[in-house]
């Protein structure tokens, strides 16, 4: 009933409905909204690059993940992952997680795992906490880092879902991955660090 696809081509409805939940739902500015159109088109290899896969229904997007792999560190970040609202509390967002891990270890075969931050929204946070920790993600302790203090006591939810059962990170190495983000995100701010990747609402 439900296929999970790459969105490749920008120039269609399934794109502009994408576009158009991120603005009401995630708050993307202009700016923002052309940041992610210039890393989904972007073709050097080298750079930070965006991909989104959508859930179609019929005909009909019912969700999509908003995800990047960053080459320097060889991870994932992952963006933004919304289910629309009838469509909320089928699996599809699992699923769609699941496909979106698949795609980056296909895709990307020296990917070592990816990021994301929990939206700090009061409305359905420990769901989306408990739903993050059943897929496998681990929380990191961003007091830990030698980071702004404006970010390590800002109270955001970073978690890191590894590819690997022996994967081993050191402080310095999370300290790229961090540094790395900061530069390159759309959603990046005047802070030393900030990552909005927002898992928004319901999962599915």
């Amino acid at each position: 009933m439900f296929k999970f696809l790459e969105l490749r081509n920008l120039d269609t409805f399934y794109f502009n409905t994408v576009i158009k939940y991120c603005r009401e739902v995630f708050h993307y500015s202009i700016k923002e909204t052309n940041a992610l159109v210039g890393k989904l088109q972007s073709k050097d290899n080298e750079q930070v690059k965006a991909h989104v896969l959508y859930a179609d229904c019929l005909g009909e997007l019912v969700g999509f993940v908003i995800f990047y792999y960053l080459p320097k560190n060889k991870v994932g970040f992952v963006e933004a992952l919304y289910i629309l609202e009838h469509y909320q509390d089928q699996g599809i967002g699992r699923q769609l997680y699941w496909h979106m891990m698949d795609f980056l270890k296909e895709r990307y075969p020296q990917c070592e795992g990816h990021v994301l931050e929990i939206c700090q929204d009061k409305e359905n946070y420990l769901r989306r906490k408990a739903f993050f920790l059943k897929q496998g993600c681990i929380p990191v302790a961003l007091d830990f880092f030698s980071l702004d203090p404006v970010v390590s006591k800002s109270g955001i939810r970073i978690l890191y879902q590894p590819y690997r059962l022996n994967q081993v990170y050191s402080l310095k190495t999370m300290q790229e991955i961090f540094r790395e983000m900061a530069i390159n995100l759309v959603h990046t701010i005047s802070v030393p660090v900030r990552f909005r990747a927002r898992a928004k609402k319901r999962l599915g």
